[in-house]
């Protein structure tokens, strides 16, 4: 299936790039060839610019790109957001650790120096 878009303003070329980027987050959390499904993209847009002007084409391709970046982007903010709060759970798993070592030493040396 192509693309179609009824116009080449920035809202339907986001809605494009951000049901792109969708596809691809679906591929890889099938464990799917992410490679593959962003080259099989690709195809499509070479297909579709290749039915517009050169000028439509260039418009289409920038806005295309920066849009995607957007998208990149969010997904990055999203990870380091997941990442910050794994690395906090593990700060605080660390702290408990540590205080339950101490509890079993302080026993350990109550036990023998009773």
């Amino acid at each position: 299936m192509g693309i179609t878009l009824e116009s080449l303003d920035r809202p339907s070329i986001r809605a494009l790039a951000e049901k792109h980027s969708a596809e691809l987050r679906g591929v890889a959390q099938s464990g799917g060839n992410v490679y593959q499904a962003s080259l099989d993209q690709q195809d499509k847009i070479t297909e579709f610019t290749s039915t517009l002007s050169e000028e439509d084409a260039i418009k289409f391709l920038n806005t295309y790109s920066e849009e995607l970046n957007a998208c990149a982007s969010k997904t990055n903010d999203e990870t380091a957001v997941v990442l910050a709060e794994a690395e906090s759970s593990n700060q605080a798993a660390a702290a408990i650790g540590g205080v339950i070592g101490f509890a079993a030493l302080i026993f350990i040396f109550f036990m023998i120096f009773r």
